[in-house]
């Protein structure tokens, strides 16, 4: 693919039908014999996915992020029965998918002549947290052969590193050189690549909470505190995590995920 960072999230939103599943209360009797239904939903899937794309702000991890959400849109375009079908296993990562379904409602109406009164789709969101296919393919290389043959994946990890030229989301490669070092006795290349590793992290983090304040003060929604609160906890500020998923639960009723985070957070913070 060869994208960069802040594009892969776009370029990796992937839509899929549900065979499709389309609703059958449908009267047929109002169309006259030999009348053409419009039935080819092209043009209109890729006007709700351009729509679904421009809504979704994901948050970074340090894993690749993937959830599917079955959702249906009616005639007129309204969306109802949205339900997380694959959990990506991080409520943050879930929420955002929801939240931009949500953002993008109403979606354009069916063309005038089609028959479906209601279309069921499933929609999956993905995002990488490495930025060429072939770096993705020298961190696998270094992953098979850790503890079978360190030096090759010393050499593969390193060739990882210099794709992407000491980008601050790349903080976790020299997590994993450390470890391959540490396995081929160098203890010293261990602990320098370790401070590395941190050193970007905490820049990282910084940028997170950054991009999640920013959002917050525009947005001054649920999920925008929700995010934000999440932010602090990666960079393990527990008190603004806690500020922030409060000012979450009070701007929506819909809030027991919000609560069951919070009683998360308070779990974490007295570890």
């Amino acid at each position: 693919m060869g994208v960069y960072w802040g594009k892969i999230v776009l370029l990796s939103l992937i839509l899929q039908f549900a065979l499709p599943v389309f609703a059958d209360d449908v009267d047929s009797n109002k169309y006259a014999p030999g009348t053409v239904v419009q039935e080819d939903f092209s043009v209109y899937m890729s006007t709700l996915q351009g729509k679904i794309q421009k809504n979704w702000n994901p948050p970074e991890f340090d894993d690749d992020g993937d959830a599917t959400v079955m959702f249906t849109v009616t005639r007129r375009g309204d969306l109802v029965n949205t339900e997380i079908v694959k959990s990506s296993r991080n409520p943050v990562f879930d929420e955002s998918a929801l939240e931009a379904l949500r953002k993008s409602a109403p979606f354009d109406k069916f063309p005038a002549d089609t028959t479906k009164n209601a279309l069921t789709i499933r929609y999956t969101f993905h995002t990488s947290v490495v930025n060429t296919d072939t770096m993705k393919e020298y961190v696998a290389n270094a992953d098979r052969f850790f503890n079978v043959n360190n030096k090759t994946a010393l050499d593969y990890i390193n060739l990882a590193i210099a794709e992407v030229e000491g980008d601050i989301r790349s903080y976790f490669l020299y997590g994993k050189r450390a470890k391959i070092k540490r396995a081929l006795g160098d203890i010293e290349g261990a602990e320098i690549d370790l401070a590395e590793c941190k050193r970007l992290k905490a820049k990282f983090d910084q940028k997170r909470i950054n991009n999640g304040k920013l959002m917050a003060e525009m947005e001054n929604s649920p999920f925008a505190y929700f995010y934000l609160a999440h932010s602090y906890e990666i960079a393990g500020d527990y008190v603004h995590a806690l500020e922030a998923i409060d000012k979450a639960i009070a701007l929506t009723e819909l809030n027991n995920q919000y609560k069951r985070y919070r009683t998360e957070l308070v779990q974490k913070s007295q570890l």
